[in-house]
């Protein structure tokens, strides 16, 4: 095809196709930067729906951390009172082990009456009924043949009574049961 145009209308044409084209990449330009941004704004919408989300599991973290922080001091609170319970009890005179001891020692037909510990001196005091004077010097002898006993004292009211009688026995402990 020939071209007719004069060159005044060729350089028109030339500028409208040139002004056209800039129109086009202009719009594609314009498009695509409004699509760069709606892609970046939904990204910080995610973004921001993430941090949000995990900021609810940290409090949710944080709120159970407090709560097991409150039980640990509950804990450590009990297992204090359980250790000073304990050494209470530790230091303290083992009273049962102590009268069944009391006990073996005893003859059939005798009883204990009164029993007193003072832990000052580990001193040991008690009343014992026995039907015979005999069943009275067996005792003093299995006393006496106890280690960790010192000091033994018996005492009768009257050493020339023969039968039902009450007496008196203390001694000390050598070391603690």
């Amino acid at each position: 095809m020939i071209n007719l145009l004069p060159p005044i209308e060729k350089g028109k044409r030339r500028r409208e196709k040139q002004l056209k084209l800039i129109w086009i990449l202009g719009i594609l330009v314009v498009a695509s930067v409004l699509s760069f941004a709606l892609i970046l704004l939904s990204m910080r919408f995610y973004i921001a729906g993430q941090i949000r989300e995990q900021d609810i599991l940290v409090d949710e973290a944080k709120g159970k951390n407090i709560k097991v922080n409150i039980l640990q001091e509950k804990i450590k609170s009990v297992n204090r009172t359980l250790s000073g319970l304990n050494d209470f009890y530790q230091s303290q005179f083992p009273l049962t082990d102590f009268l069944e001891r009391i006990s073996k020692l005893l003859l059939q037909d005798m009883y204990l009456e009164r029993f007193s510990y003072q832990e000052e001196g580990s001193r040991v005091t008690f009343t014992c009924y026995a039907p015979t004077i005999d069943s009275i010097y067996q005792f003093r002898e299995r006393v006496r043949s106890q280690d960790d006993f010192e000091d033994i004292n018996f005492v009768l009211p009257d050493w020339l009574e023969p039968n039902n009688i009450i007496f008196r026995v203390s001694f000390k402990l050598k070391y603690e049961l």
